[in-house]
Parts: structure tokens; C-alpha cells; sequence
């Protein structure tokens, strides 16, 4: 058996299992191309359209730098406080940018609510203002809502509404849904599609505030960088230059108006806390003035020092507390007038308690983002709303915070007192006039000193206000890309290929998953050891007996190559059984069984081939032939051999044993004694027997006259037979079920596909055009018959 598989290998046919060949693996799935080529070509072309009418967006940036705030000592805290510390956070920053306030002065100033698109004939353009051939002066909104219009330009000095016959004049005043507005002609030309018109859309400047705030983003350039890049995608380039500018701009402004603000607002409040200190210093003056005049004291300095001395750190103490408290006392008296309630407060005046200045910091900020709301929001807005109950709630705890402040400074002078009081004995010599002066002196210094403090704040805040300057600065006004950045052109092609190729791909992949039939020579080979004897070609004559005489056609051919390659298998066997099994019934058996007794015959072999599928005989009714006994008439003994044997006229020396009556028990039947006595007349009276018996896999019939043939034909039909049912040929193979186990490959389509055999010649060398056979019924076509030797060169 190794020797017999071993020549059918040489010869093309054999069983050994081949390894990965990728010139087999292209020709496999080459059929698939037209389809993949064609795929790619509509997602291409569907590419092609996406970017054909998708409008091109372009890029714009700008750079800005954010500086740090000059920073504050010890010696510094009102200037500190109210001029910026020198943390940054540049988080907060860009949020500020990207808020809603400075949204609706970008909006007002670059006057973004209108805008102009001309209509073409494949999609809208948009129009920066200032290259617009008219623009629009809208006198009475609509409010909340969306104003849009078609204009359609008649001449020079006319044009038309959208659905209206009716022509107005540049520069007259139109109303419609309760909008009033204006068109003016510019000195621009029209576009190439004026015919078609433009649209002129009036939006509200809070939804085209959050437009662009949402649409713009901002980032640092690096880590460790103060500079942000603003950078915003928009249709027309320079539009989007007015925006990225625009914002830049308001932003400075912004910065630089709550500079001012603050400033001024501290001003307003030393003025005020310098006109009290003034009428209480001069009080205190007054009474200094007479209580020296009424008890003639020239120098009490001189005469106390040496009695003083040691409660002098005491009163320098309670000197400063003092400042404290009386700066804390003005704080609150400041903070609970209602005419203070929506002001910044301008100063804690050294007071250095840290909750405190995070209040205060906080409580200047609302007031300030409240004044910029005011500005273009009415006072009823619920964001002022919220912003006034904000400010409400923190002013409170402010007061809360300072009375805490202050009760904590009158505790300290509690104790301070304790101290002096302790001292008073060292002082009892001092005349009680003497001791009135002090505390009257004393007093003169307290609003000596928070006068001069006022003074000198004043000068300097004027100063740092005269010379305040925004903290932003612009280092790169707004500039754009000059390749658009959506669509990306390369991006959707390459998308569209992989997009393309992937896709039919996909379903080829889980066709060939899915696949559980036979569809190559290769599922066959990777399944069993068998040998392959041979391939069938597809045929699609009427009439089942395809080998004749003078047949040259490719499948006799094909017939006559097994019939050579079965002289290998049965070289020891002069006479020899040959039986043809399947998996099922559908796979050709009885059509291989009536041509390879033919060709059989016409090699001169006298040949007779015997109907033993005993359940779904097709041989004699496929050959036109009728015979109303045969194998189950000899078997019970109620026909001679003789009268059972059928010729087939079309083809010499070749006959069939029909199956006779259907018998109901034919298992049973095939252990007759009859069936041995049968195969030994057969093999004295003929030279070659072929047995046509039942599918193997559905029935024992096979295995039991296994015992009287020499050789077995176990035929696949090409796409019909199961995966799964190769297995049990394997079994059949390696165990001897069977003798001399051979495959053959029965219907092979191979009309402009692989699959395992060769698309022009079936696997053998010969290929159609080559002169070799009969070809009726290929067209034959110049341009396809030099792809087809090409291909075929490379198999071969």
C-alpha cells in the first residue's frame, strides 16, 4: 500500500499532506478579486464624494502671554492685597477666557451675530463681513429667536426675499416677523452663483457667545510656560482671525479694566476713612491744646521717662492692637452699610489673618464678575441673581469673621492691661495730670499714624494705577493654516481603502469560516492520508454516460487519467472488483460508476457494473435502460446470471446488472450466499467488475461486500460533501476498514476560481485552447485567453 501511494504522489494524485504553498493560497482565493477591486472602487469613490461636498475647515491660532503679578512683603500687605499676589494659575485663567462674559464682548465687538453665507451650487460658503457684497443693520431684533433670510440680488440697486415676488431697495427699511432691518450694498462684487442667492442669519448674542467659547480651546505650550495657545476651527479663515483677535483683546481689557476698578474703588475708600481720621484727629488736638492750656504742663516727657520706662513695650503693644481694632471696627462698619453692599472692599490694612484675606479676595472677585455681567445682562438675570445671594452670604461671614477678629484683639488688651496694671505701682508718683496727658497723647499718635498710613497708601495706589497695564500681552496675533484640517484627504482615502478592502474581506473570511463542505483539494488533504486518485469535472450534458468512443471533451479525458491511475492500485489483480461508496447519497457515485465502466471498456476490458445500491438505484434509468430484474431476483434464486446481464449498446464490451426490485430488508440480503457465488462467476466471465453500492456513511451495505472487491473508490463531491464526513474516511483509511481506499473528487467548478484546482486545467497540465481536447461550449475569447496562460504559466 506505501509503495502504491508513494507513485500516486509522483503522478499528481497522490495522499501526502502538503505544506503552505502562498502561490496556492493566491490562486485559492483569486477569484475574490473583481469583488475587492470593485468594493474598493465604490468606497473610493464614496471618499471622493465625502470630500467633494464636505466644507473645508481650517485652523487659526494666536499666542498670548500671561505675566505674574509683582509680589508682595511683609512690609507691603495693603499693595499685596489689593494689586495681586504673585501666585498664578493658569487654569483659571483660561476658564476666565472661555467665559460667557468675555464671550459677549468678543460677540459685541467683532459684531459676530450676523453672518453671511452664499449659496452655491453644491454647498454654502461662509462670507467674513467685510468681503460681503451687503450687510445687514438690524433695528429690531426678535429677541431669543434665530432671524434668518434668502436674498436674492436682481440688479445693482434691487433685491428679493425668499418665497416673495416683492423687490426691496438697498438701504430700506423691511419688516418681517417682527424683526425690523436694513440691507446696504457694499462695494463688493457678487459671488459666482448670485442667482442663487445668500442667506443672512441674525443669532443671539448669548448663543453665539457660548458658540465660540465652546468652539475655542486653549492650552499651555509647554509645562513650564506661561503662554497659551488659542486656537479655534471655523470655515472662513479670517473670521476666525477676528475671534482668536477679538478674544486676545477682550481678555486685556478685561484684566486691565479690574485693575482700574480696584484701584478706584480703594481710593474711594481712603477718602472716605480720611475725612473721619481728620475730624477725629483734630478733636483730640483740640483737647490736647486744652487740657495744656488749663494745667500749664510745657514737658511732661522729660519729667515721666524714668517713671515710664518699663511699661513703654506695653503701650507700644496696646498702641498697635488698637490700630488693629480700629481698622477692624471701620472694616465692619463699612461692610454693614447698604450702600457699601455691591463695592469691593478696598483694604484689610494689615490686618494678616488668612481666612480673611481668602474672604475678601473672593468677595472683591464676585463683585467684580457681577458688575462685568451687568454690563450686558439685565439685573433680573438668574445668573446676577446668584451671583447677589453669593455676595450676600460671603459679606456676612466677613462680619462674622471680623467680629471675631476684633474680639480676639480686645482679649489681647485685656491682657496687655493686666501687665500695665501690675506696672501702675511704679508709676503712682506720677501726678494724675501727667497720666491725662498720656492717655490724650496716646491717642494722637493712634490717628496720627492711621493718618499718615492713609496718606501714604493713597499716593501710592494712585501711582500703581496711573501706571497699571494689562497682565496678558499678545505675543502672536491670530495667523491660520493654509491647508484645511477637516476633511483630511489622505485620512479619508486611506480610511476608505482599508475601509474598502476590509469589508468584503470580512464576509470572505467568515464565508470560508462558515464553509463546512469540501471546497478544495487542500480541505481533503489536510483532513486524510488517503490517496487522491483523481478529479471530476462539472458536467452539464443531459445524458449521464459522458465517455464514449470518439469523446475528447476534458471530462472523458479526466476519466481516462483514473483509469491510468487505477492500473498502479490493481497492477497484482488481473481481473480486478472495483466498488464506489460515498458519504451520502447526492455525491455521483452512480454517474462515476457509468463512465469509469465505460472507459473501462473502451480500453477492450470486458466490464460489467453491478447496481448494488440496493435502497436508490440510478444507473439503469440514468442509461435509458430498463430491466425489470436483477441482483435481488439472482440472489433469492429466482433469475440465472444470464438473464440478469444488460449491454449498453452506446459503448462496447460494456454491460450492467441491474438492481432488480427494491427489497425491503438489504443488509439482510447482502449475507445471502448467492452474493459470493455471484462475484466469483463475475470475475470468470468479466475482467473488470465495478460495484455502485450504498453511501457508506449512511448505511453498512459497502462494508459488508467490502470482502469480495480488491479496491475501493471513496468519491467527494466538491462543495456538497461535509467537512466532518472526511474524518470517517480517514477511520476507514487507517483501519483497513476498507481495501485499498483511493478519493475521488467528483464536480469541481472551476469557472473563473481556484479553490485548490487549477482554473484551466484541473490540476493535470492541460488547459483549455491548448488543442488538447474538445471545447464545446468555452467561449474562447482573445483578451481572456492570455490572462488565462498567464496564470496558468504561473502555477505551472
Amino acid at each position: 500500500m506505501n509503495v502504491d501511494k508513494d507513485i500516486l504522489s509522483t503522478n499528481g494524485v497522490g495522499g501526502r499532506k502538503a505544506e503552505f504553498n502562498a502561490r496556492e493560497l493566491f490562486f485559492r482565493y483569486l477569484h475574490y478579486l473583481p469583488w475587492l477591486l470593485l468594493s474598493l472602487i465604490i468606497f473610493l469613490i464614496a471618499a471622493y464624494i465625502k470630500l467633494r461636498y464636505t466644507t473645508p475647515t481650517y485652523n487659526v491660532y494666536g499666542k498670548m502671554l500671561i505675566k505674574k503679578q509683582s509680589g508682595n512683603d511683609s512690609k507691603d500687605r495693603f499693595e499685596g492685597l489689593f494689586m495681586g499676589g504673585s501666585s498664578l494659575n493658569l487654569a483659571d485663567e483660561i476658564e476666565q477666557i472661555k467665559s460667557s462674559s468675555l464671550g459677549l464682548r468678543v460677540v459685541k465687538s467683532g459684531n459676530l451675530q450676523i453672518t453671511y453665507e452664499e449659496i452655491g451650487k453644491i454647498r454654502s460658503t461662509l462670507i467674513h463681513p467685510l468681503e460681503s457684497p451687503f450687510i445687514m443693520d438690524v433695528l429690531e431684533p426678535l429677541g431669543s429667536e434665530v432671524f434668518s433670510i434668502k436674498l436674492i440680488p436682481t440688479n445693482q440697486t434691487q433685491f428679493a426675499l425668499a418665497d416673495s415676488t416683492k423687490k426691496y431697495y438697498y438701504g430700506q427699511t423691511i419688516e418681517m416677523n417682527n424683526a425690523k432691518f436694513k440691507i446696504f450694498r457694499t462695494a463688493k462684487n457678487f459671488g459666482s452663483t448670485p442667482d442663487l442667492g445668500y442667506i443672512i442669519t441674525w443669532h443671539p448674542a448669548i448663543n453665539v457667545a457660548k458658540n465660540v467659547t465652546s468652539s475655542l480651546s486653549i492650552g499651555q505650550i509647554s509645562d513650564f510656560s506661561n503662554v497659551l495657545l488659542l486656537s479655534y476651527e471655523i470655515e472662513n479663515p479670517k473670521v476666525g482671525l477676528d475671534i482668536i483677535n477679538a478674544f486676545m483683546k477682550a481678555y486685556s481689557e478685561y484684566n486691565l479694566e479690574e485693575k482700574k476698578s480696584t484701584a478706584f474703588n480703594t481710593l474711594q475708600f481712603i477718602d472716605e476713612q480720611l475725612d473721619t481720621f481728620r475730624l477725629e484727629l483734630g478733636g483730640v488736638e483740640r483737647s490736647l491744646q486744652q487740657y495744656r492750656e488749663k494745667n500749664q504742663i510745657i514737658d511732661v516727657q522729660q519729667q515721666s521717662s524714668i517713671y515710664l520706662g518699663n511699661v513703654n513695650s506695653v503701650q507700644q503693644q496696646l498702641i498697635n492692637i488698637a490700630v488693629q481694632t480700629k481698622l477692624v471696627d471701620y472694616l465692619i462698619g463699612y461692610l454693614s452699610e447698604d450702600k457699601n453692599e455691591y463695592r469691593t472692599v478696598p483694604a484689610t490694612l494689615g490686618i494678616s489673618e488668612p481666612t480673611l484675606l481668602q474672604s475678601i479676595g473672593e468677595f472683591n472677585r464676585l463683585q467684580l464678575q457681577r458688575e462685568t455681567y451687568l454690563k450686558t445682562t439685565p439685573e433680573a438675570n438668574p445668573i446676577i441673581l446668584d451671583l447677589q445671594t453669593a455676595i450676600s452670604k460671603l459679606r456676612s461671614d466677613m462680619i462674622e469673621n471680623l467680629k471675631s477678629v476684633r474680639q480676639s484683639y480686645v482679649v489681647t488688651v485685656e491682657d496687655l492691661q493686666k501687665q500695665s496694671r501690675s506696672s501702675a505701682g511704679e508709676i503712682n508718683a506720677i501726678p494724675g495730670k501727667q497720666k491725662q496727658l498720656l492717655d490724650i497723647t496716646r491717642q494722637q499718635q493712634i490717628l496720627q499714624e492711621l493718618y499718615s498710613f492713609l496718606l501714604k497708601t493713597k499716593l501710592e495706589t494712585s501711582i500703581a494705577s496711573a501706571s497699571s497695564i494689562s497682565s496678558s500681552r499678545v505675543l502672536e496675533p491670530a495667523y491660520y493654516s493654509t491647508v484645511p484640517v477637516k476633511p483630511n484627504n489622505k485620512a479619508t482615502y486611506l480610511f476608505a481603502a482599508v475601509l474598502g478592502l476590509a469589508l468584503p474581506l470580512a464576509v470572505i473570511a467568515i464565508r470560508e469560516i462558515m464553509n463546512n463542505r469540501i471546497s478544495s483539494r487542500k480541505d481533503v488533504e489536510n483532513a486524510t492520508e488517503a490517496p487522491i486518485l483523481g478529479e471530476i469535472s462539472h458536467s452539464d450534458e443531459k445524458n449521464s454516460l459522458v465517455v464514449t468512443k470518439n469523446n475528447r471533451k476534458v471530462i472523458a479525458e479526466q476519466f481516462r487519467i483514473i483509469r491510468t491511475a487505477l492500473q498502479f492500485i490493481l497492477n497484482k489483480f488481473e481481473k480486478p472488483v472495483i466498488m464506489l461508496t460515498s458519504s451520502f447519497s447526492g455525491e455521483g457515485k452512480s454517474f462515476i460508476c457509468t463512465n469509469l465502466g465505460a472507459v473501462m471498456a473502451l480500453a477492450g476490458k470486458k466490464t460489467v457494473i453491478l447496481e448494488f445500491d440496493l435502497r436508490k438505484p440510478k444507473i439503469i434509468a440514468s442509461l435509458g435502460l430498463s430491466a425489470r430484474t436483477g441482483l435481488t431476483n439472482y440472489i433469492v434464486g429466482k433469475e440465472l446470471l444470464d438473464d440478469i446481464i444488460v449491454p449498453v449498446k452506446e459503448v462496447e464490451n460494456l454491460h450492467v446488472i441491474s438492481c432488480g426490485p427494491i427489497p425491503p430488508n438489504p443488509a439482510e440480503l447482502l449475507l445471502d450466499e448467492k452474493v459470493k457465488e455471484l462475484f466469483r462467476q463475475l470475475r470468470q466471465r468479466f475482467d473488470v467488475v465495478i460495484v455502485d453500492s450504498a453511501p457508506v456513511g449512511l448505511v453498512s451495505d459497502a462494508l459488508i461486500l467490502s470482502e469480495y472487491v480488491d479496491a475501493t473508490l471513496y468519491v467527494i463531491r466538491h462543495n456538497y460533501t461535509l467537512k466532518k464526513q472526511v474524518g470517517l474516511i480517514d477511520e476507514y483509511y487507517r483501519n483497513k476498514k476498507l481495501p485499498k481506499v483511493s478519493l475521488l473528487l467528483n464536480d469541481i467548478k472551476t469557472a473563473g476560481k481556484y479553490n485548490g484546482y487549477d482554473s484551466y486545467g484541473y490540476g493535470y497540465g492541460y488547459a483549455y485552447g491548448s488543442g488538447y481536447f474538445d471545447e464545446d461550449g468555452v467561449k474562447k475569447s482573445k483578451k481572456g485567453g492570455r490572462l488565462k496562460r498567464w496564470l496558468s504559466s504561473i502555477k505551472e
